[in-house]
């Protein structure tokens, strides 16, 4: 992988280029493998491995994957022992296991990883990858009730010291309101923790196929090494039988709606809506879209909202890689006084961006930052492994990022204009605003949800 610069005759800025890594992959029965062996690593490793989840019941699927991210990141830390640094992070749709090893311990610490993987649930047999049985999780097995114990616990002490600050309330408004009924609108609370078990923890695990399951390791090659080192990584398949998937996202009825919170001393914005993912072709379009709209400090949200009005400090518009679909967010903390002017310059902004009313400088400036941006994730082993595997998570080849920089770069001003129009105008924006009070010209009053 190599990003360099060229210089703009136009202006003399500096365009950024991105060329992707050299990679190998290797297809398993249990996932697929992917290696990639950069230079000027020194002698470190970063591992990711991905757990699928398939969603259960709406209510309790955010603290069961809460509670299960923390239940791993303990038994992979006390499997790995000394020689990695192990992480577990929880999002809807997965569980991302990261590690970081000497390349030398990098074979050792999968392996230990995988063996421990191999035992999903209460009770269950010591079935570790690579014929390693002395790092399984113990009496219980990966979600035994005294691992679980202490995982609710840890989550239960985050829960209660964050469940009712506003910007976590006005999160949990904008998730019901993009995907409704569906487990991924839902937020983990404390009062749902009782209710988690080994059990469930360990079919959330087991509801999604196993040949779903991504690892990427990032090291210091060749990367056929890499790739034998790493392949305990994906454990074998689970003899769990799989959970029924929840129903497709569907938003309700209501539009947006304010919640009050008489001590926030700013009003806060979130809106959004359910967009395509990386595997739809419109995405490149879309991405560019959002940047120009808020995605960095020459955006438009942060001209008129920040530097023209001196109404917001920091707005901004992101894209959220759900799987093979996508959350759209646009964020905003505003004057109470200000709230209602803030829909309306968002609005107005949005249109102007559906119209194409916008200069080829600023397409370029969009693009170069676009290309600059994965240019810059990809510079470090750590981003490097984490931009393949959201790749992978998103249902794409790694080879997909081949075709990266010339794909941004083809866009034309109708393309980004069209999307838009087509997936941020037109099907209209929904969310939450959390206010201190009820003012004219924002949208009607609701109670604040219940955290149970």
């Amino acid at each position: 992988m190599t990003a360099t610069t060229t210089a703009n005759p136009a202006t003399h800025a500096p365009v950024p280029h991105f060329t992707a890594p050299a990679h190998r992959e290797h297809g398993l029965d249990r996932g697929t493998l992917v290696a990639v062996d950069r230079a000027g690593t020194g002698d470190l490793a970063e591992a990711r491995l991905l757990l699928p989840l398939v969603p259960g019941p709406a209510a309790a699927h955010a603290t069961e994957v809460d509670v299960a991210a923390e239940a791993l990141r303990e038994a992979l830390e006390e499997a790995a022992g000394a020689l990695a640094v192990v992480r577990a992070e929880a999002r809807p749709d997965r569980i991302v296991v990261s590690a970081r090893s000497f390349t030398g311990d990098l074979a050792q610490v999968c392996a230990r990883i995988g063996a421990c993987l191999g035992s999903e649930g209460p009770g269950a047999e010591d079935r570790g990858a690579g014929g390693v049985g002395s790092h399984d999780p113990g009496p219980g097995g990966l979600f035994g009730a005294e691992r679980v114990d202490r995982a609710r616990a840890a989550v239960a002490a985050r829960l209660s010291a964050a469940e009712r600050h506003p910007t976590v309330v006005a999160r949990a408004g904008f998730l019901a309101a993009v995907y409704g009924s569906h487990a991924y609108g839902s937020t983990a609370t404390a009062a749902r923790l009782p209710g988690v078990t080994g059990e469930a923890l360990a079919a959330l695990l087991a509801g999604a196929p196993v040949t779903a399951r991504r690892a990427v390791v990032v090291g210091r090659g060749p990367a056929g090494e890499l790739l034998d080192a790493a392949r305990p990584l994906l454990p074998a398949p689970p003899r769990l039988a799989p959970r029924a998937a929840a129903a497709p996202h569907g938003r309700p009825a209501g539009g947006t709606a304010t919640l009050l919170s008489p001590g926030v001393p700013q009003t806060l914005i979130r809106l959004g809506g359910h967009v395509p993912g990386r595997v739809h072709p419109d995405y490149p379009a879309l991405q560019v879209a959002v940047l120009m709209l808020g995605g960095y400090f020459g955006s438009r949200l942060t001209a008129v909202l920040r530097e023209r009005e001196g109404l917001s400090y920091a707005p901004r518009a992101v894209l959220d890689p759900l799987g093979g679909s996508a959350a759209f967010t646009l964020e905003a903390d505003v004057r109470p006084d200000g709230a209602a002017r803030a829909l309306a310059l968002i609005d107005e902004e949005l249109e102007r961006l559906a119209a194409g009313a916008f200069g080829a400088a600023e397409l370029l400036g969009a693009q170069n930052f676009t290309v600059g941006s994965m240019a810059m994730a990809c510079s470090s082993r750590s981003g490097l492994a984490s931009v393949f595997a959201g790749t992978l998570v998103s249902g794409l080849p790694p080879g997909w990022l081949g075709g990266y920089e010339e794909r941004v770069r083809a866009l034309s001003a109708a393309d980004v204009a069209r999307a838009a129009r087509t997936y941020l105008l037109e099907p209209g924006l929904t969310g939450v605003l959390v206010a201190p009070a009820p003012a004219d010209g924002l949208p009607p009053v609701r109670s604040l949800p219940s955290p149970s």
